[in-house]
């Protein structure tokens, strides 16, 4: 290697360096980016006292929270699903795929206990804005469909609500979505490759 190139080598370590010891804890997790994220609708317009509704704070919250961990979990399930992808999975990578499975079984059990701080709020609260969120529903999560496919829910064993009502239908005109969760219904899911695995 030449001189030139070991010094060159040299200044972006340095830089490299430099900028680890002033990354910040907020700006490495984006926190005002995050905090910023939580837009209530409600305006106090609606009864006239000017004030929002103290509850639909929370209510963002907590769903927010809900899609987060859906993410993890998601980033978990497909990394797993990749090392099973592989002809032979060696044992050790057996550990690796307990591992993550059992943090998805953690995590699933953080958003059931999520459902007690939701709790908290009364009937009534929800209503003062409940009217303002019409038409949406969590039944539109993305994700939590991602979560069933990729489980290996089949669509042959989910319960309709109305007769032209599927799970995709919440998608059929956000093209981005929509094709998403066709990709993942087409693949390979998390029981496909557990059934092939002890049929082997």
């Amino acid at each position: 290697m030449l001189k030139t190139e070991v010094e060159h080598e040299a200044v972006d370590l340095s830089h490299k360096a430099t900028a680890e010891k002033n990354l910040h804890y907020e700006d490495y997790l984006k926190i005002p980016q995050l905090l910023d994220l939580q837009k209530l609708r409600s305006t106090g317009e609606e009864d006239g006292d000017g004030q929002s509704a103290h509850d639909e704070h929370l209510f963002i919250v907590i769903h927010q929270v809900y899609e987060l961990w859906f993410k993890e979990i998601i980033h978990e399930l497909d990394s797993v699903m990749k090392i099973m992808s592989a002809e032979i999975v060696e044992g050790r990578r057996m550990l690796t795929i307990n591992s993550r499975l059992s943090r998805v079984c953690v995590i699933m059990k953080i958003l059931v206990e999520q459902i007690r701080v939701l709790e908290t709020m009364t009937p009534l609260d929800f209503l003062d804005f409940r009217d303002l969120l019409v038409p949406a529903s969590g039944y539109q999560s993305l994700q939590f469909r991602l979560i069933e496919v990729k489980l290996g829910i089949k669509e042959n064993c989910r319960i309709t609500y109305g007769c032209s009502t599927t799970f995709r239908t919440p998608f059929e005109d956000r093209c981005e979505l929509r094709d998403r969760l066709e990709t993942t219904c087409s693949s390979p899911s998390l029981f496909d490759f557990v059934e092939v695995g002890s049929v082997n």
